[in-house]
This record gives structure tokens, C-alpha cells and sequence, in this order.
């Protein structure tokens, strides 16, 4: 019994041992299947690492090189206008990569031929854009996977197409380099077309500028020509025998004619200033001879109406100064010719000294003043206190006008106090510079001299009436002069006869004063050429001197201006006494 029991007991024993075992290789059989699985999960998680790795790296490396492009092409869009070798260089760089396969771009401006480009690159140019292109801006065609951008604008129809074939999470990023580089020959473009508009605008402003040039220096010869024949002719009555009656007349005559070169001039002055034109001369001038000259002007009309008139010269006023003495004295005539003109009793004032570095020009009358609504309008061009038609006091109005634009000009202003029936103060601010030199430019040439009869002149003048009045005048001072009509006759006459001086006209038909100057110092004439010219500009007055002339007598002149041009040329030739 006991060995029975024992050996039951056994097999359970071994049966319990048998399923523990089993059971065991169960369990080491699942975990090894457990294990198996891990390890497949890590090769398939690391394949895809290894993907995405790689996939990094390809990003980046087409993200470095967009970077590039971006930077290259958007250096040479802005040095170079959009050419096609330029377009083309950049949509080749492009389809480079595998993310773009394929890119194209299209434009038209009629305005601008030079715009005009067509180039595909890896697609059909006969591609065709949404119609709502130029409206949106940009668009992306799913099916045929092509990304759109509009170039156009008001004078541009045009787009830049690609194809991009890359996986999709990278689409949007390329989209936007896409947009980036759309961008950049939109800018290029539309800098082009303002370049375009900046030259036209440029040639058209030198075109309207020569224009004006043109029709100044036109107007400025047919206006002051005829009047150098009225006024010359007046001065030459003047030196018959008149009676009484026929010397009112040429009174009459002459101060019309003066009348008439003042609104010529200021006619003139104010286009030359509007049209940027008038161009100070600074040099150095004399002020206290300026203040003396202006007294010998106005002391005659002032007595005339018996006026009390005087000019102060305020010790401290640097007696050297440096600026444009013409435009200068044309302020202050002006000032003191109206300020004599519109007071009809009392006294006419004018204070000349120097404050802050300045000249101060101070104007006072006792006239009929300005009533304080009218200053304001005091400076306007065409406008005087008196618009109406039965006004005393003649004139165009512009006189007050060009003295501000001048004074402007020269970085000064003028001031007014006045008020209806108690007079007015003018007050003209100048800054100037002092000149340091008190030698008169004039001394060297001090002593003059005695007799010019014998100098021989050739007029070279075609108009008739200029010929007569220059021939008298020459004529007062025991001259005879030879004319010729046109510079080809002239260039005859002188390669037959030596002259002293030639006194040139610069607007003549057949051959005119400037090419005939030039012909002649070419074949090695040095004698004085002065340029008759009724030019006033500084373009007419240095075309004359790149000619090759001496000086210019501005037309109309008068025979004591004749004189001393001839006296101050003829120095070296006639001998001194």
C-alpha cells in the first residue's frame, strides 16, 4: 500500500513537473514572439527614422540652395533690369532641383518693348492661365499640380508658372519660395517701368527747358534788335540841329523807347526767372560807388517833382562786397524808382548799411503808402495797388515781383510797412560776403586812350537799320567802318583786309556769329571779336565766349557803350600819347 501510494504520489509529482514545464515553454514561447515583434517594431521605427533622416537632409539642402538663388538673382534684379538672359538663368536654376520640375514666365508691355518675355522651361508655353489670375494674385491647379503668379499691373499682363512635384509636406514651403521669387520679378519689373518713366520724364523736362531756352533767346533777339534801332536812331537825332518842337518829339520818342526796354526787360527777367534761367555773376563789387551812382539816377527825377531826396551811407558798410552788382542795383532802382513815382510831395529816403553779416537797403517816402489789404498781394506778378483802368501810374506790375524772386535768389528777402496815405518803408536783407581785396579792377586800365580814330572795324551785322545806326555812331568818333552782311562775307572781306577789331552779330541767315568766330580762330585770327547780342542769358552770353569772342556789347547799346568797348579793346593797338 505504502509503495502504491508512494509511486501515485510520484506520478502526480511528475505530472505537476510536466505541466509547470509546459507551461514554462508557453510562456518562453510568447515571450519570444513578444521579443520578436519589439525587435520587428524597432526595425520598421529605425527604417523610418532613417527616412525622415533623409529626408531632413534633402530639405534642407533644397532649402540652403533657394536661399541662395533668392540672394543671387535678387542682387542682380536690382543692378540689371529684367533681361531674358537674366530670366532665363534664374528659371533654368530653378528645375534644377526635384522640387520643381518644370517653370515658365510670360510678359507684355506695349510701353516698354524691352519687357517683353516669353520662356518655358520643362512645360508647354501653351500653358493657360486662370482667368481670375490677375485678380487673385496667385493660384494652385491641383490637377495639373502648377503653381500660378500674376505679374501683372496697368501696363504689364503677365504670369510665372511652375510645376512642383515634390512630396506634400513640402508644398507649402515651396509655394512660398515660388511667391518669394514672383515677388522679386514683380519689383524688378515695376522699378523698370519707373526708370522708363524717370528718363521720359527727365528727357522731357530738358526738352520743355531747351524749348524755353529756345523761345527766350528768340523772343529776347526779336524784341531788343528793333529796339536798338529806335533808341540808337533817337540818340543820333539828338546830336542835329532841332527846334523846339521836333526836340519834344524826340523827347517823347526817347522816353518811350526807355519805357519799352524796361518792360522788355522785365518781361524777360520774370520768364528767365520762372523758367530757372536767370544765373547770378558774382564778383566783387564797390558799394559806395553803387550808393553815388544811384543818386546821379534819381536826384534829377526827384527834383523834378521837388522831392526831398538823399541816399545814407552808413560808415560801417563794407565798401568791397562780393555778389551780382547788375541784379543788385536792379533791386534798388526799382525800390527807389517807384518810391519817387508813387509820392507826389515830401521826401524819398534810402539808407544803405550792413547788419548780421548783411547788406540792409532801407527805402522811406511820404507817398500815398499801401493799403494793409493790398500788401499781401504786393509781390504778385501783373498786380499793382491800382488795377483799375483809369489808374495814373503806368506799368506791368512785375517790377516788384522779379526784386523778391532776386533777393530770393541771392538768400535774402524784403520786407514792407506801409499803410494807406502814410508813406512806405521797403527794407531789402542781402547777406553777402565782404571782399577782402580793395584793388579796383578798373585801374589797370586808367590813363586810357587819346585817339581811336585810326583803329580799323568790321561790322559783320545783316539787319539794315543796325548797319545805319552802328555806322553813325562809329562815324562820331571819326571811325568808317566796313560791313558785311553775313559771316560768309565777312570770312571774304578778311581774308582780304586786316582789321583792328571785328564787331561781330551773332544771329545772321547764310553763316552766323558764332560759326564764323569759330572758322576764323582756326585759321589763326587773334584780333578782338566783340559779339553784338541781344542774348542775356548766361548760356547765350558763354556760347559766345566758347566761340571764341572777346567780350559782348548787349544790345540795344548806346554810343558812349560803343566807345568803351572800342577803347578798352583798341588799348593795345593804338599808340598812347
Amino acid at each position: 500500500m505504502d509503495l502504491e501510494r508512494q509511486v501515485a504520489l510520484m506520478q502526480k509529482k511528475i505530472d505537476r513537473e510536466r505541466e509547470a514545464r509546459k507551461m514554462a515553454e508557453m510562456l518562453l514561447e510568447s515571450k519570444s514572439l513578444e521579443l520578436y515583434q519589439t525587435k520587428q517594431m524597432i526595425e520598421q521605427n529605425l527604417e523610418k527614422m532613417r527616412d525622415k533622416v533623409a529626408s531632413g537632409s534633402d530639405f534642407l539642402s533644397y532649402q540652403q540652395k533657394m536661399d541662395n538663388l533668392l540672394l543671387r538673382f535678387g542682387h542682380t534684379f536690382l543692378k540689371y533690369q529684367p533681361s531674358f538672359g537674366i530670366i532665363k538663368e534664374l528659371l533654368d536654376a530653378l528645375i534644377t532641383s526635384h522640387a520643381v520640375s518644370a517653370c515658365g514666365i510670360n510678359i507684355r508691355c506695349d510701353l516698354t518693348p524691352a519687357l517683353n518675355i516669353a520662356y518655358f522651361t520643362g512645360t508647354d508655353a501653351k500653358v493657360i492661365p486662370p482667368d481670375k489670375l490677375r485678380s487673385i494674385g496667385e493660384h494652385w491647379d491641383e490637377q495639373q499640380q502648377l503653381h500660378w503668379f500674376s505679374l501683372s499691373n496697368s501696363v504689364v499682363k503677365g504670369y510665372f508658372v511652375t510645376r512642383i512635384d515634390e512630396r506634400r509636406e513640402w508644398h507649402t514651403t515651396i509655394c512660398k519660395h515660388m511667391n518669394l521669387i514672383g515677388e522679386m520679378l514683380r519689383s524688378s519689373i515695376d522699378r523698370q517701368l519707373k526708370l522708363e518713366d524717370a528718363i521720359w520724364a527727365r528727357k522731357s523736362a530738358e526738352e520743355s527747358e531747351k524749348s524755353t531756352r529756345d523761345f527766350l533767346a528768340m523772343i529776347n533777339h526779336e524784341l531788343r534788335t528793333p529796339l536798338n534801332g529806335l533808341l540808337g536812331t533817337a540818340e543820333l537825332l539828338s546830336d542835329t540841329e532841332l527846334d523846339n518842337h521836333q526836340r519834344g518829339l524826340l523827347s517823347t520818342l526817347h522816353h518811350s523807347g526807355e519805357l519799352l526796354r524796361a518792360i522788355i526787360n522785365d518781361l524777360l527777367d520774370y520768364s528767365k526767372i520762372n523758367a530757372g534761367m536767370m544765373e547770378l555773376a558774382i564778383k566783387p563789387f564797390d558799394s559806395h560807388l553803387m550808393s553815388n551812382m544811384l543818386n546821379d539816377i534819381f536826384q534829377h527825377p526827384a527834383n523834378e517833382k521837388q522831392l526831398d531826396f538823399s541816399i545814407h551811407y552808413l560808415p560801417d558798410t563794407p565798401q568791397w562786397l562780393i555778389g551780382d552788382e547788375d541784379r543788385i542795383k536792379q533791386i534798388f532802382v526799382n525800390l527807389i524808382g517807384n518810391a519817387i513815382k508813387f509820392t507826389q510831395k515830401g521826401f524819398v529816403s534810402v539808407t544803405i548799411g550792413w547788419h548780421d553779416e548783411a547788406l540792409k537797403f532801407i527805402v522811406r517816402d511820404s507817398g500815398c503808402g499801401i493799403p494793409k489789404e493790398k500788401v499781401g498781394t504786393l509781390f504778385q506778378p501783373f498786380t499793382q495797388v491800382d488795377n483799375s483802368s483809369n489808374r495814373q501810374h503806368e506799368g506791368t506790375g512785375l517790377g516788384l515781383a522779379i526784386c523778391k524772386k532776386l533777393a530770393e535768389q541771392m538768400k535774402g528777402w524784403i520786407e514792407v510797412d506801409s499803410d494807406d496815405g502814410r508813406g512806405t518803408t521797403f527794407t531789402v536783407t542781402l547777406p553777402l560776403d565782404v571782399c577782402l581785396s580793395t584793388v579796383n579792377e578798373k585801374e589797370g586800365q586808367q590813363g586810357g586812350i587819346t585817339s581811336i580814330d585810326d583803329l580799323t572795324i568790321l561790322v559783320v551785322e545783316d539787319l539794315k537799320t543796325n548797319q545805319m545806326i552802328i555806322k553813325l555812331m562809329l562815324g562820331k568818333f571819326g571811325i568808317t567802318p566796313a560791313i558785311a552782311d553775313n559771316g560768309q562775307k565777312a570770312l571774304e572781306i578778311l581774308a582780304q583786309q586786316d582789321f583792328d577789331i571785328v564787331l561781330m552779330d551773332c544771329r545772321m541767315p547764310v553763316l552766323d556769329g558764332y560759326a564764323t568766330t569759330e572758322q576764323l580762330r582756326s585759321t589763326g585770327f587773334s584780333k578782338p571779336i566783340i559779339a553784338l547780342t541781344a542774348g542775356t542769358t548766361k548760356a547765350e552770353r558763354e556760347d559766345c565766349f566758347n566761340a571764341g569772342m572777346d567780350d559782348i556789347l548787349c544790345k540795344p547799346y548806346q554810343s558812349i557803350e560803343l566807345r568803351d568797348m572800342i577803347e578798352k579793346w583798341g588799348t593795345e593797338i593804338v599808340p598812347q600819347d
